[in-house]
C-alpha cells in the first residue's frame, strides 16, 4: 500500500492536506486533515473501471455544505432546542438548524484541523476539543483511525477520552453513490430493522418508535432508493425522503448498484443507522450514518447511551467492505 500527500488548499493559515491511501490494485481512499473528510473512495465496477463512489465538492470548501464525508460530532444529528441537561446543569449550544443544534454546531469536529499520523495501513487522526467548545462540557481527546485492507475494506475506529461527564455521538457523513453519477436512485438498500424513529416537522426525533411493517420504511428486503422515496407516507413528506434513525437488528447494512455490480456492506457496533437520502441534494447520494440515537440526551430511554465520563471512555467502529456481486 502507498500513502501519498498533496496540499490542495490553505485555510486559516494552515495547509489542507489530502492523504491518498492506495492499495496495490487501485482501491483508493482520500482523506483530508480538515474535518477528517473522506474526499474520495475509488473502486472498480464489473468491467474493471475505477471510479469515485462518494460525493465531494469540486474544490475545497471549508464550510462543506452537506457535511460531505466528514467526521461528525461532538454529537451527530439534531439536539432539540440546542440544549440539554447533564448532572443538574443545562448546557446551551449554537442553534444552526432552525432552533436546533445539528452535528455539533457550526464549529463542530467537521470544521477542525486534525493532527495526522501515518500508519502502515492507514491514518490516525487526533484532535483535542477543549471544555466549552461549541457549548459542550469536558476536555476531550478524540482519535479516529482510517484503516484499509487490500480486500477493498475501510475500517473507521473512533475513540474519545473525557476529563468530566459529557455527551458524545460520532459518525461519518459520506454520501455514497455506487453508480458514480450515472443514476444514484437505482441504488438498492437492505437494512434489517423492525422499527424506526419518527421525526417532527423540524427534523427532531419525536420520541415515537414505529414498526416498519407495511410502510416504505421496511428495508429488510432489497429496495431501490427510487421506489422508497416515491411512496406516500407522512414521514416521507416531512423530510422529502428518508432522514430517519433505524434500530438495527444485526448491525449490518448493504447497498448495491445492479448495473455496475458494485456492492457495499457495512458492519458496525452501533445500535442505530440514520438513513439520509440526500433530500436537499436532489437525492444524488445516500448517507448511512451508524451512530447512537439522535437527541438521545433528551430522551430518557436512550440518554445513558450517550453519556461518557473519565471512567467510561467512548469507542465505536464501522467497517465498509466494497466489492462486486
Amino acid at each position: 500500500m502507498q500513502i501519498r500527500q498533496n496540499i490542495i488548499a490553505r485555510h486559516n493559515n494552515t495547509d489542507v492536506i489530502e492523504y491518498q491511501l492506495i492499495a496495490e490494485d487501485g482501491f483508493q481512499v482520500n482523506i483530508l486533515n480538515y474535518g477528517g473528510i473522506i474526499n474520495g473512495i475509488f473502486i472498480p465496477d464489473k468491467s474493471g473501471k475505477i471510479e469515485n463512489i462518494v460525493l465531494k465538492h469540486p474544490e475545497f470548501n471549508p464550510e462543506n455544505p452537506g457535511h460531505f464525508g466528514a467526521i461528525t460530532g461532538r454529537f451527530a444529528g439534531r439536539i432539540a432546542n440546542a440544549e440539554f441537561n447533564l448532572a443538574g446543569k443545562t448546557y446551551h449550544l449554537a442553534a444552526n438548524n432552525g432552533n436546533h443544534n445539528l452535528h455539533g454546531g457550526p464549529n463542530g469536529l467537521d470544521k477542525q484541523f486534525w493532527n495526522v499520523e501515518v500508519l502502515e495501513n492507514g491514518l490516525r487522526l487526533t484532535y483535542h476539543s477543549h471544555d466549552g467548545e461549541s457549548g459542550f462540557p469536558g476536555n476531550i481527546n478524540f482519535v479516529v483511525e482510517y484503516l484499509i485492507e487490500e480486500t477493498h475494506q475501510l475500517t473507521i475506529k473512533y475513540s474519545a477520552i473525557t476529563d468530566s461527564p459529557t455527551i458524545i455521538n460520532l459518525t461519518n457523513h459520506s454520501y455514497f453513490d455506487l453508480t458514480s453519477g450515472s443514476d444514484p436512485l437505482r441504488q438498492e438498500l437492505t437494512l434489517d430493522a423492525d422499527y424506526f424513529a419518527e421525526v417532527d416537522m423540524s427534523g427532531i426525533v419525536s420520541k415515537i418508535i414505529t414498526s416498519v411493517k407495511n410502510t416504505p420504511f421496511d428495508l429488510q428486503n432489497t429496495t431501490s432508493i427510487a421506489s422508497i422515496i416515491k411512496q406516500q407516507h407522512p414521514q416521507l413528506e416531512i423530510t422529502n425522503g428518508l432522514d430517519h434513525p433505524f434500530i438495527l437488528k444485526n448491525n449490518k447494512i448493504t447497498l448495491k448498484d445492479p448495473v455496475s455490480r458494485r456492492i457495499l456492506t457495512i458492519e458496525t457496533d452501533q445500535a442505530f443507522c440514520v438513513v439520509y437520502t440526500a433530500n436537499h441534494l436532489k437525492h444524488n447520494g445516500i448517507c448511512l450514518e451508524t451512530q447512537a440515537m439522535p437527541d438521545a440526551i433528551n430522551w430518557i430511554e436512550y440518554r445513558e447511551s450517550v453519556i461518557y465520563t473519565p471512567e467510561k471512555p467512548y469507542s465505536s467502529y464501522n467497517t465498509w467492505q466494497f466489492g462486486l456481486f
